[in-house]
């Protein structure tokens, strides 16, 4: 059939259609016209040739859009539901900890920290006097605020490590483990406050010969300063809640480096460029040792309170975590099952969400053109996008929540292609400033 009968005879079609519906649904002209017609186009084919090819790829679209917005939730949702059907696995009987403690090396990483590093390391030192058997190892990564000078304030009780040039933190962690022989390391970030009982907590579940890493319990401390805070500590309140639930059944699938502790033997200097927590723990894990979380060991961190520190934040630590998946895959793919579906759902698949989200949404385009079509389209995308932001600049507060979690999605993806493509690092980086106290 030549192209303008075709023509002629789909638009036929579509004004049968649409006055059959007006009649028949007695709906207002202008909107009936428009939905009886495409949803004819849909349902009943377009076209006298075409229409059932149209109408299977709205159909196919469509299912790819479900199908694409289920394995967006996957980790979040699914994933921690999935994890109750597996048995909860039991620590070996732990004795309580003794006089006879075994021996830790505590080692942190500072870079202009001065506003907080004195109460910082009062409670470190305050926690390791309260274990009893520890050691206290800080490198001073470059800082140019007085950090320096704070820290040689603690004389013989720490052992300072200072470079007046900045190598990053792993750099700096990877001197400290070496000059230290303790049986047991604590890495903590330099931002973190704990309670004077922490080191024991995180050190009991080491009596299960089984356990390689114990991570503590990361809460954020600031949610009511600002709706990108209360973003970020509801982010991670749902993670620490998956991570508990990780724990008590398949083990924990890597750790975040606010406080965590692992056996000496289980410890690989990992290379400079690449973030120290992530690669340490899931050597553990490639290793067959088990990752557990201490829950009652609390550390307490501030959130970032502007969107745009969080967008910085999330886009240095996706590239950084992606890359550590990169150096190890060839060992993690050789996980037993069931760490291996953990690592897949909980680790890798929730990097490359911004990116299903984004494919999810170009499927869903056809057919809500088909439905609607393209002028209501554009006007609802382009009037929802801007009322949101225009809402954002008015401060009404679920606005401003969903703008800081979009602005999040987007550092995620910028990280993967800085990962990816980049070849960025972020070796060193600035830490946001609203996250110091």
């Amino acid at each position: 059939m030549p192209a303008w009968h075709a023509a002629r005879a789909m638009a036929a079609c579509r004004n049968a259609s649409s006055r059959y519906c007006c009649a028949r649904w007695t709906m207002a002209p202008a909107v009936a016209t428009g939905a009886c017609r495409r949803a004819e186009a849909i349902f009943r084919g377009i076209g006298v040739q075409g229409g059932s090819a149209g109408a299977r790829m709205i159909w196919v679209f469509a299912l790819a859009a479900v199908a694409l917005l289920l394995l967006a939730v996957h980790p979040f949702v699914i994933y921690p539901l999935t994890l109750r059907l597996f048995p909860e696995r039991d620590l070996a009987p732990v004795p309580s900890l003794g006089a006879d403690r075994p021996r830790l090396a505590i080692c942190m990483s500072a870079y202009n920290e001065a506003r907080s590093i004195r109460r910082r390391m009062e409670r470190l030192i305050e926690a390791a006097d309260a274990y009893g058997n520890a050691t206290i190892h800080v490198y001073a990564d470059g800082p140019r605020d007085g950090t320096i000078e704070i820290l040689r304030e603690f004389g013989d009780r720490i052992d300072l490590l200072v470079s007046h040039d900045r190598f990053g933190k792993t750099y700096g962690m990877n001197l400290l483990v070496a000059r230290s022989d303790s049986e047991l390391v604590m890495f903590t970030d330099a931002n973190v406050m704990h309670d004077a009982d922490v080191i024991a907590k995180l050190v009991a579940p080491f009596g299960d010969p089984e356990v390689g890493c114990v991570s503590a319990r990361l809460v954020y401390s600031n949610a009511d300063d600002s709706p990108a805070a209360a973003t970020g500590a509801a982010y991670w309140r749902a993670e620490e809640a998956i991570k508990t639930i990780e724990s008590r059944t398949i083990g924990l699938i890597g750790v975040d480096g606010a406080m965590f502790v692992l056996r000496r033997s289980e410890h690989r200097p990992p290379p400079p460029h690449l973030i120290d927590d992530l690669y340490l723990s899931l050597v553990v894990l490639a290793g067959g040792k088990r990752l557990v979380s201490a829950p009652d060991a609390l550390v307490y961190e501030r959130s970032a309170t502007e969107a745009e520190e969080e967008f910085v934040r999330k886009r240095r630590i996706a590239c950084q975590a992606i890359n550590v998946h990169r150096a190890l895959w060839p060992q993690l793919r050789r996980l037993p099952w069931p760490a291996f579906y953990g690592y897949l759902s909980h680790r890798l698949l929730k990097w490359v969400t911004p990116f299903v989200l984004l494919l999810a949404a170009l499927c869903a385009l056809p057919v809500a053109v088909a439905l609607l079509g393209v002028v209501p389209v554009l006007v609802l995308g382009l009037g929802g996008a801007a009322l949101l932001w225009g809402a954002r600049a008015l401060h009404f507060g679920p606005a401003e929540r969903i703008v800081a979690a979009l602005l999040s999605l987007g550092g995620v993806a910028l990280g993967g292609i800085d990962s990816v493509w980049g070849r960025k690092t972020y070796a060193v980086w600035q830490p946001a400033e609203s996250v110091r106290d």
